[in-house]
């Protein structure tokens, strides 16, 4: 009998294309990559900081401010995020760091 897998916690077609970037480009994302990403996609920038924000609580990727601290996120920071609804421009500015996969 095989362990049961749990179902992802992030979207994995999202992740899969992040990591795909950033392979490609050899250097963390930025917040104006993860727009064009959502325009390119069609998919709302706010999933595709849901999926980085929990694959940083989780210990796959990393955020680090624009000042080079890498700052740790977790589930009340998502929370605090979203508690408004849906993203404003604000809200993403505040992400003017970059993010990167844990090495």
């Amino acid at each position: 009998m095989q362990p049961i897998k749990a179902d992802p916690l992030w979207d994995e077609g999202i992740s899969t294309f992040l990591l795909g970037e950033y392979e490609k480009r050899q250097v963390p994302l930025t917040i104006n990559d993860l727009q064009g990403f959502a325009n390119d996609q069609a998919v709302r920038v706010g999933d595709i900081l849901e999926t980085l924000f929990l694959m940083a609580i989780y210990g796959k990727w990393v955020y680090t401010d624009v000042e080079g601290n890498e700052q740790k996120l977790d589930e009340k920071a998502l929370d605090e995020l979203y508690a408004k609804g849906r993203l404003t421009q604000e809200d993403v500015q505040a992400f003017n760091g970059v993010w990167a996969p844990m090495t």
